[in-house]
């Protein structure tokens, strides 16, 4: 259990402060997405690219679907953008407060993966040196990491592989395939005794929802009984209910594969 870095550091994937922002910007949301969907149904030149690239007929009703989702999707990316600062600033605070208040930066989940918040780059030396971490999973898009993070080279240069699995901050839901390519690339660290640093911003949801579908694989547990298991070290977690189904969903994928063989 390893208390927050002294540097500016990163955080979280956004507690009570951001779920009341998203709570305050719905109506605005949904207006924009119905003006967007009814431009979008309306406008030949607006509907035709669309059309095409989606395989959809003309009709208006699958144009203002197809426009609501997509505005839907890149007003919650906007929103994770305008928060990340807010709720990053909100974690360092979590980690440097004394207290009932105070959460960990990370915390170790079995001999192989630890799970936390940003990995700063003056964490570097403790995580290679300390940790024995060769490897790190990225949830966090790109500009989450600009200006805090090791690069893929300078990571490459302290000896540690990165493998980035870009996920939208606080609404986000890491994609089976990802889900797959994490636990695969925690699973070689496993067998060569060393270990993976698995973070997003603050190590609650996005992160969280990679470790628990290593658990699963790796002792062959429930969704349910991997979160628990997680939530016992870092109580902090917190997963979706749109996380646990794609969890689940991994869950049957690996006990189908086990089935088989």
């Amino acid at each position: 259990m390893v208390p927050v870095p002294g540097s500016l550091g990163p955080g979280q994937d956004c507690g009570d402060s951001a779920s009341k922002s998203r709570e305050a910007s719905g109506g605005s949301r949904l207006s924009s997405s119905a003006s967007f969907s009814r431009w979008l149904a309306a406008s030949p030149e607006a509907g035709g690219w669309p059309l095409r690239l989606a395989g959809w007929g003309g009709s208006p009703q699958r144009l203002a679907g197809w426009g609501g989702m997509a505005s839907s999707a890149w007003l919650e990316a906007g929103l994770a953008r305008v928060l990340f600062y807010p709720t990053l600033l909100y974690t360092v605070f979590r980690g440097r407060v004394r207290g009932p208040a105070h959460r960990d930066w990370y915390h170790r989940i079995d001999h192989t993966v630890l799970l936390g918040a940003l990995p700063l780059r003056s964490m570097t030396r403790r995580l290679v040196l300390d940790e024995n971490v060769r490897g790190v999973i990225t949830m966090n898009e790109e500009y989450e990491t600009r200006f805090l993070c090791n690069t893929s080279k300078e990571w490459k240069k302290a000896g540690v592989e990165q493998l980035r699995l870009s996920t939208v901050d606080m609404t986000g839901v890491p994609t089976l395939a990802n889900l797959h390519r994490g636990v695969q690339f925690a699973l070689k660290y496993q067998s060569l005794g060393q270990c993976v640093y698995v973070h997003c911003k603050a190590g609650r949801s996005r992160s969280a929802t990679m470790v628990a579908a290593y658990l699963i694989q790796v002792h062959n547990w429930s969704p349910e009984e991997a979160i628990e298991a997680i939530a016992k070290i870092r109580s902090h977690i917190s997963i979706r209910p749109s996380q646990l189904e794609v969890l689940k969903q991994f869950h049957k994928e690996i006990a189908a594969r086990a089935a088989m063989n």
